[in-house]
């Protein structure tokens, strides 16, 4: 078998497939819009519950209901193919299906961050030209102040509340009235939904396969956001490759990810709807409610993000619980340590969950997800496998030279789920996407890792946070953070990058340390301890230039570490 590997690069043997078996669907990828991907799979059972927003549940059948009632509305006020709206909000029925309707029609959703500034809300407006705006009513002062002077015909005001049942709504909006002073461009969501219901019925629209499903934006941790297109075919693609092993019809999905990040929607809302699931949406997350949602509703499926998972297993509210229902602890989004990922499968298996973490890997370009660990088919430092319609190739940085397995080299990815490209910004798109001499386009990530013999992928770092000596030595900071995290007092490491103190060029790794609550005596020991391991465990060239134990590790709004955000802090 070695002699048959050797032959053909990783890429071409594709020794995953191994793994997949006779899981694979005898389906293909089906050439439809998300809309009717998620149709055609449910319309036969169409009773069933598509979607929990608190103390309501409602049925697929309503579901496309209100869907196609929300494209007849966005039809009255003059909403066609190829335009594009943005829609600045949260998981609520209302963003999904405000959603579909605009794939229905042919439009586009421009999914925008409520929490961003004022100015960054116009830059993401004036970029993709859009003049039609969906928001949260507490996000409207802002919307606002960005259209002022900016051509935006309507501004669609959805509230937290428009779904709840009556008097659930009634308690809501005594408790936070909406203050507002609504300018006359704005459309209350009762009202504008109530459009859709008079408007006359309209023919879907030809699949097309050139049609952007969305545009996500980045999230601009290690570089300036853009603008990431993404077709119905990424999603589906996505949908039908992740789905595969994990779900049964009827059961649950507990969705804590925002829908304005490619994995909070594609793996949250498009993927469960499309095998029959109930999604449990949950509008604000906070990672310190993870117990008690999961103690509440049971759900078989997950999806979050390291620090989520780090919570936790934290939480005296799960102390005692049977999670012998997860079926799939979904983690993705960011990298988790070595030591991280067992302190979490071993909590999983002392609560009974049948399975270890299922991690995977991806990126916004390529739709969220090209790798993942699902069921038994696992090893703990790996992001698991490609999906099955997926390629994964081990590249030497920037260029098309396929590495054998074992080498560290970039990480390329191709496959149906890939970006058609970067909004208005082709230079940035050639530098991402790139044809190689197979005649196939693949992403270049700009992450350092490897494949082995069984095609398990392992994420070495990011080339971005690469951190490089004076003296031309690369430092690898995953590498020093798997070090420490196998301290058991630790509860995270984060490496970054320093200026050296004593060359004009050049960078030094430093340590950031969080130590476990119940170990924040012992801190002066836990941190000798720390020093030793890596001192016997690395190399002198990546030896850390200092350590320093902080109580609180900075995170994006969706859950990653802010690694600039400690490169920027004082030593």
């Amino acid at each position: 078998m070695s002699n048959k590997i050797t032959q053909k690069k990783p890429s071409e043997n594709k020794p995953w497939l191994s793994f997949w078996g006779n899981n694979l669907p005898e389906e293909s990828l089906t050439e439809c819009s998300l809309y009717h991907y998620i149709y055609e799979r449910n319309k036969n059972d169409l009773h069933d519950d598509a979607l929990r927003y608190f103390d309501k549940t409602i049925s697929y059948y309503s579901l496309f209901k209100n869907i196609r009632q929300t494209a007849s509305a966005f039809k009255s006020i003059g909403i066609k193919k190829g335009d594009i709206v943005t829609v600045c909000s949260v998981m609520t029925p209302e963003t999904i299906y405000i959603f579909y309707a605009l794939d229905l029609l042919g439009a586009t959703p421009n999914m925008v961050d409520p929490r961003t500034s004022a100015q960054g809300i116009r830059t993401y407006l004036e970029e993709v030209n859009s003049d039609v705006v969906c928001t949260l009513n507490v996000a409207y002062p802002k919307i606002r102040e960005a259209v002022e002077g900016f051509p935006v015909k309507h501004v669609i005001i959805t509230s937290p509340a428009d779904s709840l049942s009556p008097l659930k709504k009634m308690i809501f909006n005594f408790s936070k009235k909406d203050n507002n002073h609504y300018e006359t461009n704005t459309i209350m969501w009762p009202d504008f939904f109530e459009r859709g219901s008079d408007s006359r019925e309209f023919e879907d629209i030809a699949y097309d396969p050139e049609h952007i499903a969305v545009i996500v934006h980045t999230g601009g941790t290690t570089g300036s956001p853009k603008g990431v297109m993404l077709g119905d075919k990424s999603y589906n693609a996505v949908a039908l490759q992740t789905g595969i092993g994990r779900f049964k019809r009827r059961q649950r999905m507990l969705n804590i990810m925002p829908p304005f990040i490619a994995y909070g929607y594609a793996n949250g809302v498009h993927l469960p709807l499309s095998e029959g699931a109930e999604v449990i949406l949950i509008p604000q997350f906070n990672p310190d409610q993870f117990g008690r949602l999961l103690n509440k509703y049971h759900p078989e499926h997950v999806a979050g993000v390291p620090l989520h998972y780090q919570v936790l297993i934290n939480d005296p509210k799960v102390k005692k619980s049977d999670l012998s229902y997860l079926l799939s602890a979904g983690c993705g989004g960011d990298a988790i340590s070595v030591g991280a990922e067992t302190e979490v499968n071993n909590f999983l298996s002392d609560h009974h969950s049948p399975y270890r973490l299922c991690k995977g890997y991806g990126l916004t370009e390529v739709a969220s997800t090209a790798t993942a660990s699902i069921g038994n088919i696992n090893k703990v430092g790996s992001v698991g496998i490609p999906l099955y319609l997926t390629t994964i190739g081990i590249f030497k940085p920037g260029s098309d030279e396929e590495l054998d397995y074992n080498t560290e080299g970039e990480i390329c990815i191709s496959g149906p789920n890939i970006m058609f490209g970067y909004y208005d910004q082709p230079e940035e798109t050639a530098l991402v996407k790139r044809r190689h001499r197979d005649g196939q386009d693949w992403i270049h990530t700009g992450d350092i890792g490897r494949m082995d013999e069984e095609g398990y992928i392992y994420i070495t770092n990011r080339i971005k946070r690469l951190i490089i000596r004076h003296d031309g030595f690369k430092v690898f900071p995953s590498a020093i953070e798997n070090v420490i995290s196998e301290h058991p007092d630790i509860e995270t490491a984060c490496v970054v990058a320093k200026k050296d103190p004593d060359h004009a060029q050049g960078d030094l790794p430093f340590v950031y340390l969080k130590i476990k609550e119940h170990s924040i005596k012992r801190s002066k020991q836990i941190m000798q301890e720390v020093k030793q391991k890596c001192k016997n465990a690395l190399a002198e060239y990546a030896l850390p230039m200092d350590y320093k134990v902080i109580e609180t590790i900075p995170y994006t709004p969706i859950g990653k570490i802010d690694y600039l955000h400690l490169e920027s802090k004082d030593g």
